[in-house]
């Protein structure tokens, strides 16, 4: 995701043939970032919207519940009681919306803020501090999709009647919840703003940003170390896969917090005890859960991340070395 600074990084290594031919900076448009950074979002999260959703499922579910379950079964159980194959995609399209939004902004931002800090920090350095500004703005402007997705997900997370906040991943059988799940993206901004206002699309994300400074800066600052400015798609993919693994390992306790807030945000009547905050969720889980609820969903996440994360930034490179092959008028 450093291929926003491409040009700027060429200058560093003048001995390169490729170099020589990238010589003038800004010699491409700024907009090639946004339109690649949205092809880069849009296909990695169609290739990974069946792990995304389990992983929501689990950090939404305790420890305690279906502790053996393979993911081969979720899914099985999924197809089998939530309405077939598109229940395995259920909320994807408030999903693209928010990838691609998020890529887009994220790859726009990073290039930019790149551009006036690469003079003064080292290359890993203004890797990290770009990723995580780029990830900052990326998920306030897009963090309404990212709650509605975690919404549409958690169809099926039925609340029990006990002190666990919330319950089986099975369709019903205690009843039906008293918020009904929305079945489209205009019933959830209706339902949500009735009940919560603005605020409520905004629920959760405090841990968001919290979890994105680390996660993005990480991210974008491993993939630019092992690139190295180098333009090749096969690089992308390898090292897009390895940043994403490791950042994602480092910041998925706080993510679970996160998923846990934006699930009440709708569903706060169905829940006996709502959080009142990140601290009190944290402190909940540790105390109700144990330490490893913390980490539900991890082995999808990962996965699903490592995968998301090669398609994202070798889409990424792959579209903008077209843009950057196709003549300008």
């Amino acid at each position: 995701m450093s291929h926003n600074n491409d040009d700027a990084d060429d200058d560093d290594d003048d001995d390169d043939d490729d170099d020589k031919q990238d010589a003038t900076p800004l010699s491409h448009p700024s907009w090639h970032n946004a339109v690649a950074g949205g092809v880069a979002g849009a296909g990695s999260r169609m290739a990974t919207a069946p792990l995304d959703l389990i992983r929501i499922r689990r950090q939404l579910t305790p420890a305690t519940l279906y502790p053996s379950e393979s993911l081969w079964q979720s899914w099985v159980n999924i197809v089998q009681n939530e309405g077939g194959i598109s229940a395995l995609f259920r909320g994807n399209l408030a999903a693209v919306y928010l990838w691609i939004g998020y890529a887009a902004v994220q790859f726009s931002v990073y290039g930019r803020t790149k551009e006036h800090i690469q003079s003064v920090l080292p290359p890993t350095a203004s890797a990290f501090v770009s990723g995580a500004v780029a990830g900052t703005f990326a998920t306030l402007a897009t963090y309404p999709f990212d709650v509605c997705r975690t919404t549409f997900a958690a169809r099926g997370i039925i609340p029990q009647v006990s002190s666990i906040p919330f319950g089986s991943m099975a369709e019903p059988h205690f009843g039906p919840p008293i918020n009904l799940p929305p079945k489209t993206l205009r019933q959830f901004v209706v339902q949500l703003y009735q009940q919560k206002g603005i605020r409520g699309f905004y629920a959760g994300v405090n841990p968001a940003v919290v979890q994105i400074i680390p996660y993005m800066g990480l991210n974008f600052g491993i993939y630019d170390t092992l690139t190295r400015g180098d333009k090749s798609v096969g690089l992308s993919a390898y090292a897009g896969s390895i940043a994403g693994a490791m950042s994602k390992l480092l910041i998925y306790p706080v993510d679970t917090v996160k998923r846990r807030l934006q699930h009440q945000a709708f569903y706060s009547g169905d829940i006996i005890s709502p959080y009142k905050g990140m601290m009190d969720c944290v402190t909940r889980i540790a105390r109700e859960e144990g330490i490893f609820s913390f980490y539900r969903g991890v082995v999808p996440s990962v996965l699903k991340t490592t995968i998301a994360s090669s398609l994202s930034f070798s889409l990424f490179r792959f579209t903008k070395n077209i843009l950057e092959r196709t003549p300008q008028d």
